[in-house]
């Protein structure tokens, strides 16, 4: 079978918007268009919205994106819960004795690095390196009080994460396999958009120039993306103590936190595509320009801080704000997603 190429003339999340756009253009002045064409009437309207909820239905799919969210969540969860845990093996590790290999071999900075950073695929390597030294001395560290219960734990995790990251990796694979697999379907209805732009920019060239650009797909792409640069994810992070149960709180200056500056604030499209990367500031602030509309999980990670990940939603010409107070390491437990 021959290959089917995409033929639009734009980003592919684009074709939605500009195909609704052109469809309510031509709706809203339909009586022009069907005394220019016979072709154009309600019946070619319908046809066209069928379509494109098809074409809004794959390219954005809601289900798809609620599953990615949901191992997402349980990724960011598992990452979470380990930091207690090489806390503690940690500890084991600098009391023992007669291990088979130096302690800051081990691998702790590594999977530390890892987890930090929020890199799964690389924390699974390196907690699988963890794991096999920690196997080949787990009678020192026993010894020091590690337990086989502890150990499992870990080896829980890693698992866990391990099939997160296969199970997103397959819907995302599944997901751009499917949107090729109706290329023929998306260029039918880049055929309808171009259709409608071309009769449409002919019967106002004359009557209407006002409108032209209304089905100039140039035009559209320009006010699209001009739009976009208004889609911001902002706000300040600030630092605050560890709670210690059972002792008072610190004056209203210290719960409040202090600005946090460095801090690394990455958003990941939940869907998959470019991640956006940026820094808090000397007064804690941060902001991201030009998102593309949709679901993302924000990650903030700084050294000697607690991570912190949120679900988020960027909205067409609007600023996303989330002010975030990260923890102080200590011996705090880290967040979940939020």
């Amino acid at each position: 079978m021959e290959e089917i190429k995409l033929k639009i003339d734009c980003r592919i999340e684009e074709v939605s918007p500009i195909g609704r756009f052109l469809l309510d253009s031509m709706n809203a002045g339909l009586t022009d268009f069907n005394g220019y064409s016979p072709d154009y009437n309600a019946a070619y309207v319908a046809n066209g919205l069928a379509k494109l909820a098809v074409i809004e239905a794959l390219i954005h799919p809601k289900q798809f994106t609620a599953e990615m969210k949901l191992i997402t969540g349980r990724v960011y969860g598992n990452m979470d819960a380990l930091r207690g845990k090489i806390d503690f093996l940690e500890g084991y590790i600098n009391r023992a004795t007669g291990l088979t290999m130096g302690k800051k071999d081990f691998g702790i900075h590594e999977v530390r690095s890892a987890n930090n950073r929020r890199d799964v695929e690389k924390l699974i390597d390196e907690l699988e390196y963890l794991l096999t030294n920690v196997t080949n001395n787990f009678a020192a560290l026993s010894a020091k009080g590690y337990t086989a219960t502890q150990h499992t734990a870990l080896s829980t995790i890693k698992t866990a994460l391990y099939n997160d990251n296969a199970a997103q990796n397959t819907k995302i694979n599944d997901r751009n396999n499917k949107v090729v697999a109706n290329y023929g379907l998306i260029n039918e209805f880049w055929a309808i958009c171009t259709d409608i732009s071309d009769a449409g920019k002919r019967i106002y060239k004359s009557i209407a120039t006002n409108k032209v650009d209304d089905f100039t797909i140039a035009e559209l792409k320009r006010r699209i993306r001009q739009e976009q640069r208004k889609n911001k994810f902002a706000g300040v992070v600030t630092l605050v103590p560890p709670t210690v149960p059972g002792q008072p709180q610190g004056d209203s200056t210290e719960q409040a936190g202090k600005v946090f500056a460095n801090v690394k604030i990455e958003m990941i499209p939940v869907t998959g595509g470019r991640r956006r990367v940026t820094k808090s500031n000397a007064k804690g602030k941060f902001e991201i320009k030009s998102l593309t509309d949709g679901e993302y999980i924000a990650n903030f990670t700084a050294k000697n801080a607690v991570s912190q990940s949120y679900s988020i939603k960027i909205e067409t010409g609007k600023t996303t704000t989330l002010n975030v107070a990260m923890v102080d390491a200590g011996n705090e437990t880290a967040t979940k997603l939020k």
